[in-house]
């Protein structure tokens, strides 16, 4: 028996149409004016993981001290991004050389081919202070933190009692603000490593976790009336900063404060939407085509990018670049994309997951791609 929560997937559509609009924001035609809107859509990251530390921390509580838990959850997670993750990475290098033949040489004899194998490359975009030569790649920096939060937090979660572990989650919030304001005052021309660095990224992660906690031990304190306001107020302190220091997640003020807040406004939502969601919220967020692109949200992040450019390379000089067809264009060949690529790639390799399914009842579980919560019967 299976209970989907689809405005969880709904929610995860928004966090993937955001990224794509900042992606392909048109920078002419009628669609231009909207551009300072729709730039704002870096934003979609940080939603994406306040979501994957609710998630992520919630089947971790809910499977600890199954045995095997963590090499289940590994196998798991493995199963669900490295497929698609390695097969993206591999057209996104043909993409890049074409017509010309791949040259995986010279993508690792300059070693930047090795950190996107790995899953270190936000570490490289920081040392670097700068995006991969192969611009699509450049997406792939995010993937490297959930990775990296995926090895690392299930051992928290399995060596720190449970009650100790809101205090590491809350005390993980306010390094990482600690650690951004240390490096944009040390290195204030590294705007990449505030911005790319797990340990400068873990506070989304933690205020997703703090609302899985809440739900399951503290449900009293995820009263609507306080929360509403503290999303609001840190909305209103994002707006501002947003509006004085342009947009983009550049600025000394929005890498520290702005992030703080637009983490904390994005995990009231979420705790609003797990407890007493309103109800033009809820029916907002099941839109039947929002909880299908929450649903192959995985895949549209993987793939948007060389899916646009392999469709403007099919229309060709017929397509005005920067204008109004061309985000269209982008936007849709993003969505057929991640659809073929979850019904003919994705499903199939994840019917394997049910191998290490959780034996407990009414066990807490993630989607293999949207993410979207349900309730699984042993």
């Amino acid at each position: 028996m299976r209970e989907r929560v689809s405005e969880l997937d709904g929610l995860r559509g928004v966090a993937i149409l955001l990224v794509l609009v900042f992606h392909f924001t048109p920078t002419r035609g009628p669609l231009q004016v909207l551009a300072p809107f729709l730039q704002t859509g870096w934003a979609g990251v940080d939603l994406f993981f306040v979501l994957s530390g609710y998630l992520i921390t919630g089947i971790l509580l809910d499977t600890a001290g199954q045995p095997g838990c963590y090499k289940n959850f590994i196998v798991r997670r493995s199963l669900r991004i490295f497929p698609l993750y390695y097969a993206s990475l591999v057209a996104d290098v043909y993409l890049s050389y074409y017509p010309a033949a791949a040259n995986w040489k010279d993508f690792f004899a300059t070693r930047e081919g090795w950190w996107y194998f790995g899953y270190v490359s936000n570490i490289r975009v920081f040392l670097d202070n700068q995006w991969p030569s192969l611009s699509i790649l450049t997406p792939l920096w995010s993937l490297s933190v959930e990775e990296q939060f995926y090895l690392l937090f299930p051992l928290v979660v399995l060596f720190v009692q449970r009650k100790t572990l809101a205090r590491v989650l809350i005390a993980a919030i306010a390094v990482a603000f600690a650690i951004r304001l240390g490096l944009v005052l040390a290195m204030p021309a590294n705007t990449a490593g505030t911005y790319t660095l797990t340990p400068c990224r873990m506070d989304c992660l933690a205020l997703g976790g703090l609302i899985a906690i809440g739900k399951r031990d503290y449900p009293e304190i995820l009263k609507p009336r306080w929360i509403v306001w503290v999303g609001a107020v840190c909305t209103v302190i994002f707006l501002l900063i947003w509006r004085s220091y342009t947009g983009y997640p550049w600025s000394g003020p929005m890498r520290t404060v702005g992030f703080t807040a637009l983490d904390t406004a994005f995990a009231a939502l979420l705790a609003i939407l797990v407890t007493y969601p309103p109800r033009w919220l809820k029916s907002s967020l099941r839109f039947r085509p929002l909880v299908w692109i929450g649903t192959v949200s995985y895949g549209m992040y993987l793939l948007h990018l060389p899916a646009a450019l392999l469709a403007k390379r099919i229309v060709g000089a017929r397509l005005r670049p920067g204008g109004t067809s061309d985000f269209f264009l982008s936007m849709g060949a993003a969505i057929c994309a991640a659809s073929i690529s979850w019904i003919v790639f994705e499903s199939p390799i994840l019917k394997l997951k049910d191998r290490w399914a959780p034996r407990s009842p009414q066990l807490a579980t993630v989607n293999p791609v949207s993410g979207y919560s349900r309730i699984e019967s042993a």
